[in-house]
């Protein structure tokens, strides 16, 4: 039985067996139930129960599925912003591109194959889950999301090899100890429809064993011509509590993305074509299906009041097949025309990722003489099997079509020889420790270090010769560092040196030696500060961040290792709620990235694409009542960015661009039903802007004006 069919079945036996446990638990509970046990360590905000009089905006002050600690965000050396689950609400996000949209120094990209998410200059491509990096394909469903964490520089001292300019946790929901259901219907443009329900709950009288169903269904339309999209997402999970210091959580997530990959519109000259909104230059018979499954289990035991032993283990398989059209600029292969767009269709026959994850942390909170310590340290091995059948036909399927003057001809390209036709493994582990110490009043020092040991092998397998076969290992402790100055309790000034190891390169140099891994070091100063009910945050930081060993062309079929990149800029974010009845997400980002080293030396101080060098973002919220529980709730914000580079070669550029958005709310209750009726609007003035993927033929338009209801029973 392949693991497609299994997953997929335990998901839908376990949501049958979840709404089952729903019905009997609310026969079965005591009517005075015991206090429940305490939460694994990672849950350091109040349980939110789904219903309830709550303070939407309730902020987070520690985030230790980010930071690995359980020191408040004010003294942490390192630049974390937490999305809110009430803001995700407030925009009402549907996966976490769109959750990203107030953060300063990240840039949502253009693809919908990746998540392709730019931070301090740097193309981030995959997101992380309660603290563990995944390989899925499509967008990160954020329907169980309680809250993203958004960690800004290299993250490889916590997290071992990964991007190197930051990262995006998504903490889920966890069950709870009472019960609750939620059931929401949105509708919008384009004929978007989204279904999403949330159970929860104990199982038994006891509550030490409990559920949660989370499940979504979205069938859209687009704005673009031959795009819709259909999500499935169902994510069951139970937790076993049997004591105040022990707890077990078993999640199952099973997803389907089925969308074809839009590539959007060629440059033309120095500027994005100027072409309908709707053009698209694929063809009706263009679809991509993504699958994604994944089975999660992690466990924590307090050994005494200081000491906890923590577990976590994850499987996932990501499977992907279709038939996508490729496209470039003509005049950038060989044709003479440039009003003409080079296009090659490539069926995707196999695009399949397996991934597995374990890792043993031993955490705790000392006093030794008179300094207390924040300390973890653990060990970690993953494994990666993936493998790739591209087919696609280089002399018989090149077309060049007229950019400004395209009709679709509706044929169906012929199956074409081989393409590519690759598969990769991978084996890596970690040792790592980390140290935040209270040396007095005043000064938190934070010491941190990691040791990756990771080998890659990958071969092409219509030439297993050793001409199609690459073999990397690397070796490298990335160190961290960081000093905290507390001003007041409520202010503090910090300073952290960072070092990062990334992806492997898998190319080889002229002479056959193995080329060595991308790194990056990242120095940080920085502010924070909070008001004195903790109620409102902000952090103000400084960095500069390089990137090397990128690997640059020679030729038209060689490469060379000399290339570096710097990043350097300042970064504001404000968050929380103002007055009792204001709440404000406001942020702005000065950035300066560019190329500092390359063999061609016309690119050396060439802007990196897709990087503005001045953005500011906001979204306020106005409620009628005080916390924001019931009542009117009205709110707007902006996303402004600067011109932009289009590619590395600096070739084209993307305009700057302002986009307002807006949403109203109305709460109330039904009994013991909470209801909330929204309406969204993003780009309420209808502005046309584009999006960058980095090179002349792939530029994604913004949405237009785009609006979007919703009505969400809770009970």
């Amino acid at each position: 039985m392949n693991q497609k069919f299994h997953l997929s079945h335990v998901g839908a036996a376990c949501m049958l067996l979840a709404v089952s446990m729903a019905a009997s638990a609310q026969q079965t509970a005591a009517p005075s139930a015991p206090s429940a046990p305490a939460s694994a360590p990672e849950a350091t905000l109040p349980a939110i129960s789904v219903i309830g009089n709550r303070d939407i905006a309730l902020r987070a002050d520690h985030a230790p599925a980010t930071t690995k600690g359980t020191t408040p965000l004010i003294k942490t050396p390192m630049s974390v912003q937490v999305i809110p689950h009430a803001l995700i609400e407030d925009r009402q996000a549907n996966i976490l591109r769109e959750a990203l949209q107030t953060i300063s120094g990240v840039f949502s990209g253009a693809t919908s194959l990746h998540e392709d998410i730019i931070v301090r200059g740097f193309y981030v491509d995959q997101s992380y889950r309660n603290g563990v990096r995944t390989r899925r394909f499509g967008p990160t469903e954020i329907a169980n999301a309680e809250r993203i964490d958004v960690l800004k520089g290299p993250s490889s001292a916590q997290f071992g090899r990964g991007d190197i300019s930051g990262m995006f946790n998504v903490v889920t929901k966890r069950p709870l100890f009472d019960a609750a259901y939620a059931i929401e219907q949105q509708v919008g443009s384009d004929s978007f429809y989204q279904t999403t329900v949330d159970a929860t709950g104990p199982v038994n009288s006891g509550r030490t064993l409990l559920y949660r169903v989370i499940g979504s269904y979205e069938n859209a339309g687009s704005f673009r011509d031959n795009v819709e999209t259909r999500r499935t997402f169902i994510a069951p999970s139970f937790s076993w509590v049997p004591s105040d210091a022990t707890r077990v959580n078993l999640d199952i997530e099973v997803a389907r993305h089925n969308s074809p990959i839009d590539r959007g519109i060629p440059a033309f000259g120095d500027r994005p074509a100027d072409v309908p909104r709707s053009r698209n230059y694929s063809e009706s018979n263009a679809f991509h299906v993504n699958e994604s499954n994944l089975v999660a289990l992690d466990w924590s035991h307090k050994l005494d009041a200081t000491w906890t032993l923590r577990q976590n283990f994850m499987l996932e398989r990501g499977r992907g097949h279709g038939l996508e059209y490729q496209q470039a600029r003509g005049i950038d292969f060989g044709g003479t025309d440039p009003t003409e767009l080079l296009r090659l269709p490539r069926r995707i026959e196999r695009r399949d990722v397996k991934t597995e994850y374990t890792s043993l942390e031993l955490a705790g909170t000392p006093v030794w003489g008179s300094m207390k310590h924040d300390l973890v340290a653990g060990v970690d091995v993953a494994r990666l099997r993936q493998s790739f059948d591209f087919r696609e036909d280089m002399g018989n399927d090149l077309e060049f079509l007229p950019i400004f003057d395209f009709t679709p001809t509706g044929a169906q390209p012929a199956t074409a020889a081989q393409g590519t036709l690759r598969a990769t493994s991978a084996t890596s582990w970690g040792v790592y420790v980390q140290d935040q110490i209270q040396l007095n009043d005043q000064f938190n020092l934070m010491l941190g270090g990691r040791y990756d040991d990771a080998k890659e092998k990958g071969v092409d397998l219509q030439d297993p010769t050793p001409d199609g076969r690459t073999d990397t290992h690397d070796k490298k402790f990335s160190p961290r560092v960081g000093l905290v100055y507390s001003l007041t309790p409520r202010t503090s000034l910090y300073g952290s040196y960072t070092e990062s190891l990334s992806q492997a390169n898998s190319d080889r140099n002229a002479d056959g030696s193995a080329m060595k891994p991308i790194t990056a070091t990242q120095y940080e100063l920085g502010f924070k500060g909070e008001s004195s009910d903790k109620r409102v945050f902000t952090t103000l930081a400084l960095y500069s961040l390089t990137k090397e060993n990128i690997v640059v062309p020679v030729g038209l079929s060689s490469s060379t290792q000399v290339g570096q990149a710097r990043s350097r800029g300042l970064e504001w974010d404000l968050g929380g709620r103002l007055t009792p009845h204001w709440n404000l997400t406001a942020s702005y980002s000065y950035t300066q990235a560019k190329v500092t080293r390359d063999t061609r030396e016309s690119n050396v101080g060439k802007r990196l694409y897709g990087v503005p060098t001045n953005s500011a973002k906001a979204f306020a919220r106005y409620d009628e009542i005080a916390g924001g529980a019931t009542g009117w709730s009205i709110g707007g914000g902006f996303v402004a960015l600067g011109k932009q580079a289009g590619d590395i070669d600096n070739t084209f550029k993307i305009p700057g661009y302002v986009r307002v958005d807006a949403m109203a709310a109305y709460k109330w209750r039904v009994g013991d039903k909470r209801m909330t009726a929204q309406f969204n609007i993003e780009n309420l003035g209808d502005k046309t802007y584009h999006l960058p993927t980095g090179g002349a033929g792939e530029i994604a338009f913004g949405k237009p004006r785009t609006l979007l209801a919703s009505l969400r029973a809770e009970f």
